[in-house]
Formats: structure tokens, C-alpha cells, sequence
């Protein structure tokens, strides 16, 4: 048999492969400190090598190369910090959520943890599919006023990089809300549109409150930056990620 017809078959084999239930565990986790400069993909390494050492039956890819089968909400920029972020971690058996936590806790760095952790029969959507909407905290010197002003505004213009070129977009319609009850002078909560469809980086925001409200640039840039949910659903009837089947 050739070579070229022998690869044909492994692909073909691999095409055949029977379905494998995914017995999830949706993790909802923390991120702050030093582990917030670390990059998705370094993120999604450290989560993996994690579970290994536990010893628990996580579910691997089928495939050239295999991956232990996770799947991120909605990636983390570099330098932000989170209260609220999720990853479906799916096992080849059912794994109880207690067991999960006690044996991941003690092996996890600092700057990481496990919030909460809810069991899901093979969820019916990707999770990342179903992010729809974040709520952030941003803090700086007079951010609270800076954030009212710019929501009177019917357009907000900012600028950002695509593709090469320079481009300029309307963010107005993207932050939704102002939450008054979580907001001090120099701590802002909003809620912002977020997910595959539509999402609204915390910079753009920062960004407009220095041409439009005065926010200067040494405090947009050294703002700090917190997730602190994120949510699926249509505004303003959303629910937590960890409700979605």
C-alpha cells in the first residue's frame, strides 16, 4: 500500500470516530494578581496541565493531536483582572463538582481560583455561543463622572486598528448600562455587549472618556480593569452563564 493511501485511510479513520460524551463541569473562576499578564493560550495550558495532575478523567479530543477538551467563555486580555469567568471542562465520566474543586484548589497558583462549579448533562450550545453581554469595573481617577458624560452622548466615535488600517466605530449603541449601585467616584461598573456577535473592549470605552470627558491619558492607561460577570441572553432579560443548559 502507498504512503499517500495509508494517510488516506488514517484520515478516513479519524472521520469515523464514534461520539464522546461530555460529562461538563462549567467552572466559574477568578483571575487577578500576576496571573492576569499571562496570554489565553498560556491560560488555557495552565487549566489543562491542572486538571492532569488531579488525576481526573478529563476527556481528550479525538484526532492527530489530541487536547484535553476545554472551552473558554470568552478570552481575557492581557492585564485584566476577573471575578466571573467560565470554562466548560469536560470529562469522560461524571466527576462531582465537590471533587472537582477539592482537587483542583490546592494545585492552582496564586491569582487563580475556583468560584463555583455546576455539573451540565453535554450542554446543548457551545459556551462561547451563548456569551452575549459583560459587566466591567473600571477604575481611575474620576471615572464615574467621565462615564455619565459620555452616556448623554447620542455617538461615540473611537478608533482602533483592523486589518492594517485605521477605523472608526460607534460604540454608543454597545454600552448598555451604568450601574449606579456598584459605582464609587473613581470606579465605573457598566454593562457592555460582549461575545462572537458583538464586543466592546474596556480600552474603546477608556479611550472615548479621554476625547470626550476629559479622563487623562496616564490615567487611561494605567486604569485597572476588572470583569466582573458575564452573561447570555437578550438584553435586558439576561442570566448568568452557569444557568445556560
Amino acid at each position: 500500500m502507498s504512503k499517500k493511501k495509508q494517510y488516506d485511510e488514517r484520515v478516513l479513520a479519524m472521520t469515523r470516530q464514534q461520539h464522546l460524551t461530555h460529562y461538563v463541569l462549567r467552572t466559574r473562576f477568578r483571575r487577578y494578581g500576576a496571573v492576569s499578564y499571562i496570554g489565553h493560550l498560556d491560560l488555557m495550558n495552565l487549566f489543562g496541565r491542572t486538571v492532569r495532575k488531579t488525576g481526573l478523567p478529563i476527556l481528550y479530543s479525538q484526532g492527530f493531536n489530541p487536547r484535553p477538551e476545554m472551552v473558554f467563555a470568552l478570552p481575557l486580555g492581557v492585564g485584566i483582572n476577573s471575578e466571573g469567568d467560565y470554562v466548560d471542562i469536560s470529562m469522560s465520566v461524571k466527576v462531582e463538582p465537590e471533587e472537582f474543586i477539592e482537587k483542583m484548589t490546592p494545585l492552582l497558583p496564586d491569582g487563580l481560583e475556583i468560584v463555583s462549579v455546576v455539573y451540565k448533562d453535554e450542554p446543548k450550545n457551545s459556551l462561547m455561543s451563548v456569551v452575549t453581554h459583560a459587566e466591567y469595573a473600571l477604575e481611575a481617577p474620576g471615572i464615574t463622572d467621565c462615564i455619565k458624560k459620555i452616556m448623554t452622548m447620542d455617538v461615540i466615535e473611537v478608533e482602533k486598528k483592523a486589518k492594517g488600517k485605521i477605523v472608526t466605530n460607534d460604540i454608543r449603541p454597545q454600552i448598555l448600562k451604568f450601574i449606579e449601585e456598584q459605582s464609587t467616584a473613581d470606579r465605573a461598573c457598566l454593562m457592555v455587549m460582549a461575545g462572537s456577535s458583538s464586543n466592546l473592549r474596556p480600552e474603546s470605552i477608556l479611550q472615548a472618556c479621554v476625547r470626550y470627558a476629559g479622563l487623562e491619558q496616564v490615567h487611561a492607561d494605567n486604569a485597572g480593569v476588572t470583569r466582573l460577570c458575564l452573561y447570555g441572553g437578550e438584553y435586558p432579560n439576561t442570566k448568568l452563564i452557569e444557568d445556560f443548559v
